[in-house]
């Protein structure tokens, strides 16, 4: 990964202005230091209007069928990933099975399947690439790893102890220890129920290769919930607009944005801010229409009886004061930092913002509808398009600069 700043560059053209008695341009970005931490500030983005990246208008590879061979057909893809042998590899969580194509799409070989004994998925909801053409598979349900070879079969098994709660799997540093995070707090240590709009914080930890140890890397802000009661008992909630803390990782740096204004950090592997990357003039704040959108979203998904009560329910709940500011991050194959935009469940982003190697940002790239992005390389971007009876289909698309 680049870590080098980006020098500001004052061009003559605007020194002459200056000289003159105006006000100079203010810098697109801006690179400062703050007590050893290094500040990356945009004002504006690099590509002008027309000038940015798309996608290609059609996929250059679907993989998928309505009906037709098993190996074909997805049920609740967890994640997809392109390996750098240009093989598509599917985690398929309804059938956890790890499923291997070939470039053009063709299928090549399975590995896994439901169960507990090694190779075995409970309930598989992410893979990672490892060294050379491994992988690593995530086992929500076991709470373990398992390590593939490169044909995909089970190496060994990871086990995360400790006492995490709900604990995902964000990737693997180069030495191959495991980088977790919980979903969900654990909540506060006081004992003590509070309500209204609550975030408490959440951890995110490095599981050693051989799985002998668990360390707190940094407890962030996590997901925000709203508690209220019912018949004397204490019920949690997920408000409109609810923030929650994104994690990724920058080769062997971690990346985490607790959403609240557009800003995320880059950390050390032992949790040590090394890096603020920051768009300003985003305007964040909820208008009322804002909010009635999104309420009839959640309308949208109920049996019309059920609507009056959850539309009430809704609107008691108090909500952030502004929007979460960002998704989900990942960083494509040439080190661009991706961060999505944000959107309620299941609504899926419209575009994504983009950043350069040194964390200045250039812009934002569309995506087709109904299309969630799972991977991103110099020239392609891989996801899942679900399509109007909601069958899934991975998709490859070009990515055009």
């Amino acid at each position: 990964m680049r870590i080098d700043v980006p020098k500001v560059t004052v061009l003559l053209a605007a020194a002459s202005v200056f000289a003159c008695g105006a006000e100079p341009p203010a810098e697109r970005v801006v690179a400062r230091d703050s007590a050893g931490v290094t500040i990356i500030e945009s004002r504006g983005t690099a590509w002008s209007d027309g000038r940015g990246w798309r996608l290609s208008d059609e996929p250059i590879v679907e993989i998928g069928m309505v009906d037709g061979p098993a190996e074909y057909v997805f049920e609740d893809v967890a994640a997809v990933l392109r390996r750098a042998d240009r093989l598509i590899v599917v985690a398929d969580g309804g059938a956890n099975e790890i499923r291997y194509y070939d470039e053009a799409g063709g299928f090549l070989r399975a590995s896994g399947r439901a169960g507990d004994a090694p190779g075995e998925y409970r309930q598989l909801i992410s893979i990672g690439a490892g060294p050379g053409d491994s992988l690593w598979a995530y086992d929500f349900g076991n709470r373990r790893f398992t390590v593939l070879s490169s044909e995909g079969s089970a190496v060994r098994t990871v086990s995360v102890g400790g006492t995490l709660s709900s604990v995902g799997a964000v990737g693997q540093f180069s030495n191959g220890s495991f980088i977790v995070r919980e979903f969900w707090s654990s909540g506060s240590n006081s004992g003590e129920i509070v309500s209204g709009l609550v975030r408490e914080p959440a951890a995110v930890a490095r599981l050693a290769a051989d799985g002998s140890s668990l360390d707190t890397v940094g407890a962030f802000p996590g997901r925000e919930i709203f508690v209220g009661s019912e018949d004397g008992r204490a019920v949690m909630s997920s408000p409109p607009f609810a923030r929650g803390a994104s994690v990724a990782l920058w080769e062997d740096r971690l990346l985490v944005g607790i959403q609240e204004s557009f800003e995320i950090g880059l950390y050390s592997p032992t949790g040590e801010l090394e890096r603020l990357i920051r768009v300003l003039g985003v305007d964040l704040t909820i208008s009322d229409a804002d909010a009635e959108e999104l309420i009839e979203q959640d309308l949208a998904r109920v049996p019309e009886a059920r609507r009056p009560m959850v539309r009430r329910h809704l609107e008691s709940m108090q909500m952030p004061e502004t929007r979460p500011a960002y998704g989900d991050l990942l960083v494509d194959e040439s080190g661009r930092l991706w961060a999505a935009e944000s959107t309620r469940w299941p609504a899926l982003p419209s575009y994504w913002t983009v950043f350069d190697v040194d964390g200045g940002l250039l812009g934002k790239v569309e995506l087709p509808n109904r299309f969630r992005v799972h991977a991103v390389g110099s020239d392609w971007v891989l996801g899942v398009w679900r399509d109007d009876m909601d069958v899934e289909f991975v998709r490859l698309y070009e990515l055009l600069k």
